[in-house]
């Protein structure tokens, strides 16, 4: 039984502290790493004047998703700037990218050769820290990382215990601009996290501690985030829901991140990949893990006899997330491949239950409509 995490500073205005932290890892050229979207909404401009003495490079060209040639393109600025550390600024696809270029970095060799090869990433990396603008992925507290070969195509793991962050700085200030569509779908990721975390069969109590509190904060809150971005108490709790869902996937995942995974080979969103698998998962889980999803329910604090399943769906409902694939635009897909691809799925192996070929077949179809 153990888990590792990385320093955690938590707390409105938390990012001003990062000028004195890089101090700390002897970090002093910082690759600053974002998006685009960032960048126009002021992020990037925001912690590089919160942070006035640091000598950051500034790359803002980090993709949607993280691909192999958007980590490629991060570790080569990195080298060309002669920097010395990385700053993930962004959700879960900069993190992740973030992760993966350290490894190409302090490696110096190219990213394919150690994709699902977490035994090959057995090296200490240059320093990572994170800076987590959504409240979902848990990214910036895990040593996970999903890279896609390419843009339309599915991920693969570029995980390893050293891609753990030195530092994530957890500033819910950063989270008040995410749009509505986007704190929905982040917010139910942060949820599924925590879930399929608590119902892995991995022994932690520790984590199940963590997690049982992150799905109570997630669930109650991420309406009122959703609605009202400004509301700083509902943005901070799903911070912390999202960091309790990225410690929860020490333990393992399930079938909602099997099939995420699957069907994130069209560019689609993940958390609303996961929010489409959800219900059904959950439905799947009463049947096989009920013990489990009792003390979920009461969690969530449900009323007597209520399924997570229906008020997981409900909750989506509210939320205006799509039910289904077919609604979300995915079509023309191989049924059996992708059941095939689901079943056998590594995040299977932590599930509480060993998930049948059928059961997997009625996620999809019912995830199709």
């Amino acid at each position: 039984m153990q888990f590792q995490l990385p320093k955690i500073i938590f707390s409105f205005g938390a990012v001003s502290q990062l000028k004195d932290e890089l101090k700390l890892l002897g970090v002093k050229r910082p690759l600053l790493a974002s998006d685009k979207g960032l960048m126009a909404a002021g992020a990037v401009d925001h912690v590089r004047k919160a942070n006035r003495d640091v000598d950051f490079v500034v790359h803002t060209d980090v993709p949607e998703n993280p691909t192999t040639a958007g980590c490629e393109t991060t570790a080569r600025i990195y080298l060309d700037q002669k920097c010395d550390g990385l700053i993930a600024l962004g959700g879960g696809s900069v993190i992740d990218t973030v992760k993966a270029a350290a490894v190409i970095v302090t490696s110096g060799k190219p990213l394919e050769g150690f994709l699902n090869r977490p035994d090959l990433i057995n090296f200490t990396l240059a320093p990572i820290v994170t800076i987590p603008t959504t409240a979902g992925s848990g990214s910036e507290v895990s040593f996970g990382s999903g890279i896609h070969p390419d843009a339309h195509s599915r991920a693969m793991s570029a995980a390893s215990v050293f891609s753990l962050p030195r530092l994530a700085i957890c500033d819910p200030e950063l989270t008040i601009t995410l749009p509505p569509r986007l704190t929905a779908a982040t917010g139910i990721d942060a949820l599924s996290h925590c879930l399929e975390g608590y119902l892995s069969k991995t022994d932690n109590p520790f984590v199940d501690a963590m997690a049982l509190d992150g799905m109570k904060r997630a669930f109650g809150n991420v309406e009122r985030a959703t609605k009202d971005g400004s509301d700083k108490a509902a943005r901070a709790a799903m911070l912390m829901a999202s960091s309790a869902g990225g410690i929860s996937i020490h333990k393992g995942l399930g079938p909602v991140h099997a099939f995420a995974g699957v069907f994130g080979d069209r560019g689609f969103h993940h958390g609303t990949l996961v929010a489409i698998a959800l219900p059904g998962a959950m439905r799947l889980a009463e049947t096989r893990a009920p013990d489990k999803m009792k003390a979920i329910a009461q969690a969530l604090g449900l009323e007597p006899g209520a399924r997570v399943s229906d008020a997981i769906a409900a909750l989506n409902g509210r939320l205006g997330l799509p039910k289904t694939l077919s609604a979300h635009g995915y079509g023309n897909y191989d049924f059996e491949e992708a059941v095939e691809a689901t079943w056998k799925n590594r995040f299977n192996l932590t599930s509480p239950f060993e998930p049948t070929h059928e059961e997997i077949a009625r996620l999809v179809r019912e995830a199709f409509g």
